[in-house]
């Protein structure tokens, strides 16, 4: 089970620019599988903070757990020059998965 599926990040950003982000070949159409790619990206990502301290696969999903996988892929999907917002949400992203594997942030 992933910690975001497509339809988190669509929802998150808007169709528009997950289209920009993904749409290699000019359909006008989200790229469900560079989706599906990044999202894995950030799952394992993820897992990697949360191993030492959480079994996985977690048995839910926490909210929390959901942003920052977008946070993550959304960074990853701007694959030139990410914005400084993307890369603050994403940096914002980490930080609460470094304080979530030290034991500063609970998962709920």
């Amino acid at each position: 089970m992933g910690y975001a599926v497509a339809a988190d990040l669509t929802a998150r950003f808007g169709e528009p620019e997950i289209i920009q982000l993904t749409d290699r070949d000019g359909f006008g159409v989200v790229d469900a599988a560079r989706v599906n790619q990044v999202l894995a990206e950030a799952d394992a990502e993820i897992d990697g903070y949360l191993a030492k301290r959480y079994s996985l696969p977690l048995a839910s999903v926490p909210p929390l757990l959901t942003r920052l996988a977008c946070d993550i892929a959304r960074e990853t999907l701007y694959t030139d020059a990410p914005t400084d917002t993307v890369k603050d949400r994403a940096a914002t992203a980490r930080k609460i998965l470094r304080d979530i594997a030290t034991g500063l942030v609970e998962l709920g």
